[in-house]
């Protein structure tokens, strides 16, 4: 998988905290959709 950009935690101080977690929610699901998807075109693939 390609490198994400780091993002610094003095760059998301500003949020407030329902923004943070719906920003780590987002984060979370996108990285599972993204791995579920590599297993599928593995599985794919090895036919």
């Amino acid at each position: 998988m390609p490198a994400l950009p780091v993002v610094e935690s003095a760059s998301m101080a500003p949020l407030d905290d329902a923004t943070y977690w719906t920003l780590a929610d987002r984060e979370r699901r996108l990285t599972d959709w993204a791995l579920e998807m590599r297993g599928m075109l593995e599985e794919v693939c090895a036919r």
